[in-house]
């Protein structure tokens, strides 16, 4: 399967041609006509989309303190290309002299990739826009190729355009504009209006999230071959930090567990490497005073099992030294050990044992197994971790899982202290075996979907009260022998497992390697933001109008409403309620509410509207 990549050109190579025909004519080019329109994050814009009736011709935009909100700019031009095409944006003007300044909106322009095959029933082969290639990049700040660029004619080129709220922003309307320029075309200016709501995002998510990630595929992307561990500490770090700008943790990493010696009470672990790569994640201090979302944790971490630990008893004497080392250092509410993938029910007394040995280490230590509820797996396991499809049952199909669980058989084991979660697969658009009407309705993480199929998975958390979310890969398609910028089709799904693509100098521009994020990444990160206001609310007491709100437009795991404008109404409606909520708290310096400042626990309420709808 091969998928080819459109990025739009930044050279110029008919231009003697086109000079020796002005010259000829004798006369200067006239301004060509640009056509533009802008719309929101929740549309993907193809090349032949026409413009919708009465497209608008600016930006209004409505946002939290903390919080970070797009909008896309839609170029296109009929008679022949343009060349030099740039996007700026201006500072933007608010009250009492306050603003928002240019350094907090990034200026993407996006790319396009040609699916040769649909994910499922609901996708479609051609061109999609996905990758985002910076102006300037948040990484290292350096200015990057993809602007300006050439419009090629009779095509759409959408422009990604990222505005982030910082924490100290004063509540009310700010004002500025962005500015398109090409040559022998006339200046286009799109007026932009933020209002900023009296509220603040914590920089925690509240949302638990384990998103996986291999450093070492993502070096081998960057490097052409593992080069060395300081080189993947390095890359790995940008990676997971890129996940923790999007309010998404990690597992995987390094994969380097700490190395040791001894043995029984003599264990002793070397943290050195493992602290440098993981604690400043659980710290809160990856992101730098001014950075956006500074003081962001880490909602969770995996435990990590050294290959020389062969036999139970060094498992346990391993095992013992990080817990302690967790607890030492606060981070022990945080850790899991991913105990066992999709087991099928013959296995579960291997999956039992080996959850009960992590208990003998320490009772402490949360196993993680991805399956559905198990009265034989009672008490081995700590986070229950279904596929969605196994919480709610198709009518006029079979089930699709072993073992189907509905919502309230976790209730008792929440009571007990346990948790829940769950996680999308390939089972959301069908795996490559079977693209029927079973797999049409799911949320999605691929490419050739309905935008809010990339975003409806946070509130769809809050809908069922699951506590996290957990996804196989961030960066899957960097584990194959081929360049990840030439095929991203996994397991059925066009970018399925794959949100990030790597941003070389030689393709991007700069000196330096970075993530190139996806739209699928920023809409994942829209719907952890939609998460926290539902989170806002419900800590100052207006939960039942929370609910009533969600009830609108979900009503199970495959029925939502996929309308945008319904989404961003029902999103306005929260945040201008939580805006207007005259119990508010006052907001940290990070942007959150008190005591919220690193999220908030899952809210014990009861479920928004009856499952059985």
């Amino acid at each position: 399967m091969s998928m080819r990549f459109r990025q739009p050109s930044s050279f110029c190579f008919p231009i003697a041609g086109v000079l020796l025909l002005l010259a000829l004519a004798g006369g200067m080019a006239s301004a060509q006509e640009l056509t533009w329109w802008t719309t929101h994050a929740l549309i993907k814009v193809r090349p032949n989309d026409t413009a919708p009736a009465g497209s608008s011709r600016s930006a209004e935009l409505f946002a939290g303190r903390n919080e970070f909100e797009p909008f896309q700019v839609v170029l296109r031009v009929d008679q022949s290309d343009l060349e030099d095409v740039d996007v700026q944006v201006s500072d933007l003007s608010g009250p009492s002299g306050g603003s928002i300044t240019r350094d907090n909106i990034t200026i993407y322009l996006e790319g396009y990739l040609n699916l040769e095959s649909p994910s499922s029933i609901e996708g479609d082969a051609g061109e999609w826009p996905d990758p985002l290639f910076p102006r300037v990049d948040r990484y290292a700040g350096e200015r990057r190729n993809a602007f300006p660029f050439r419009l090629r004619r009779g095509r759409n080129q959408p422009v990604w355009i990222e505005i982030y709220v910082p924490p100290g922003t004063s509540p009310g309307t700010y004002s500025g504009a962005a500015t398109i320029t090409a040559r022998n075309s006339d200046v286009v200016s799109i007026p932009i209006t933020m209002h900023v709501w009296d509220f603040g995002l914590p920089s925690t998510s509240s949302l638990k999230t384990s998103f996986g990630l291999s450093g070492v595929a993502a070096l081998k992307q960057h490097r052409g071959r593992y080069t060395s561990d300081d080189d993947l500490d390095v890359i790995t770090f940008l990676y997971a930090k890129a996940a923790l700008w999007h309010r998404i943790s990690i597992h995987g990493g390094t994969h380097a567990p700490p190395p040791f010696s001894g043995r029984g009470q003599a264990l002793r672990l070397d943290w050195t490497r493992y602290d440098r790569e993981v604690g400043p994640f659980l710290d809160g201090t990856v992101f730098g005073k001014g950075e956006p979302l500074d003081g962001a944790r880490a909602t969770s971490v995996d435990l990590r099992t050294h290959r020389a630990a062969d036999t139970d008893e060094k498992k346990i004497s391993y095992w013992q030294r990080w817990v302690n080392h967790f607890a030492d250092h606060g981070w022990l509410s945080r850790l899991f050990y991913y105990t066992w993938d999709e087991p099928p029910s013959q296995i579960n007394p291997k999956v039992q044992d080996q959850a009960e040995l992590a208990h003998r280490a320490d009772p402490r230590i949360r196993n993680l197994v991805t399956t559905s509820f198990d009265q034989s797996l009672q008490g081995a396991v700590d986070i229950w971790a279904p596929l969605i499809n196994c919480i709610d049952g198709k009518p006029g199909f079979p089930d699709f899982c072993e073992r189907m669980a509905t919502r309230e058989v976790y209730d008792a084991e929440i009571q007990r202290g346990r948790s829940l979660w769950w996680y999308q697969s390939c089972a959301s658009h069908g795996c490559k075996v079977s693209r029927g009407d079973y797999f049409r309705g799911w949320p999605s993480y691929v490419i050739d979907i309905a935008a809010v199929a990339n975003r409806i998975m946070p509130w769809l958390s809050w809908r069922y009260k699951v506590e996290g979310e957990l996804y196989f890969s961030m960066n899957e398609a960097f584990s194959q022998d081929v360049d990840a910028w030439e095929n991203i089709y996994l397991f059925g799904g066009n970018g399925d497992g794959t949100l990030f693509y790597p941003g070389r100098p030689d393709q991007i521009g700069g000196t330096s390697d970075i993530p190139i994020e996806s739209i699928r990444l920023k809409l994942i990160r829209e719907g952890l933001e939609d998460y926290e206001y539902l989170v806002l609310l419900s800590r100052r007491g207006l939960s039942d109008f929370a609910e009533e709100e969600v009830c609108q437009i979900i009503t199970k795991v495959y029925q939502w409403d996929r309308d945008p404008e319904k989404l961003y109404a029902v999103r306005r409606a929260l945040g201008e309620r939580l805006s207007a909520s005259s119990n508010q708290t006052k907001n940290t310096e990070n942007g959150g509410e008190q005591g919220n400042r690193h999220g908030a626990a899952m809210p014990q309420i009861s479920l928004p509207c009856p499952l059985d709808e």
